[in-house]
């Protein structure tokens, strides 16, 4: 058997048909691969199941961030901002990331583009343009 990496959507997938009561031979030999494999997916059920309802679909592997209290920091930050349909970018979340970190007193952290881009991926942000932003945020919050 080769080695293979399965996405977080086809893990769901084994541990939903394993809570159905299939066996685990039947679909590690669907798959083409060991049981012990399978039975791993099972044993981590609980923690998969969690971030398959956080993350995208197409993750292979289970990443979370170094510094998960500023992660979270960030993330409320974001989403107020949303709620306000304040137009973020990534410059904008990259200073406040910065800025946050150094409210937290965490040192030698300074927040680059690819944790931005990390930070995205894990949380499912993209920095399209939200329907009616222009029209409602006030200047003011903006020039803050």
């Amino acid at each position: 058997m080769s080695r293979r990496q399965f996405t977080l959507d086809e893990k769901i997938g084994i541990i939903g048909r394993l809570e159905n009561g299939e066996k685990n031979s039947v679909i590690a030999k669907e798959f083409g691969t060991s049981l012990s494999t399978i039975s791993t997916i099972w044993k981590n059920r609980d923690p998969l199941k969690n971030m398959f309802q956080t993350t995208s679909l197409k993750a292979k592997r289970l990443r979370t961030a170094q510094h998960k209290d500023l992660e979270e920091a960030v993330l409320v930050w974001f989403k107020q901002q949303r709620l306000l349909n304040v137009p973020i970018s990534g410059p904008i979340l990259q200073a406040k990331t910065d800025q946050l970190a150094e409210k937290m007193k965490i040192e030698n952290f300074k927040c680059s583009a690819s944790w931005i881009q990390r930070f995205r991926q894990r949380h499912n942000i993209g920095f399209s343009k939200i329907s009616g932003e222009s029209s409602a945020i006030n200047t003011d919050i903006c020039s803050n």
